[in-house]
């Protein structure tokens, strides 16, 4: 599904939920690591404080070690940030749409 500096991202079918998610699994490097563990315990928090999935912050599914790779799974949502703007030929956003995405994030952050 994508590919990156930290590791890669692949589609995946959970068995214990019976439904297709997202698994990232970062690359096996120190700085890497401490980075993915803040991020799990971010997203985590996240998603404890959001039972009734009122906020638009991606869901965090599980995480866990897999041969010392930190792999976290979340839900598959549609086109990345990078892959639309790639479509886009790099011409950057609308204002409208840049206002938005930060109207989302400051809601979901409040």
């Amino acid at each position: 599904m994508g590919k990156g500096s930290f590791g890669q991202v692949v589609k995946v079918f959970d068995h214990k939920r019976k439904e297709y998610c997202a698994l990232k699994l970062v690359r096996n490097r120190k700085r890497f690591h401490q980075q993915a563990m803040i991020e799990v315990k971010i997203l985590k928090h996240l998603r404890d404080n959001d039972p009734e999935e009122n906020y638009n912050v991606v869901k965090i599914r599980d995480s866990f070690m897999f041969r010392r790779h930190v792999c976290i799974t979340f839900e598959i949502l549609s086109i990345n940030l990078y892959e639309f703007i790639r479509n886009n030929n790099f011409r950057g956003l609308s204002l409208g749409l840049i206002r938005r995405f930060a109207i989302q994030i400051l809601y979901n952050l409040k």
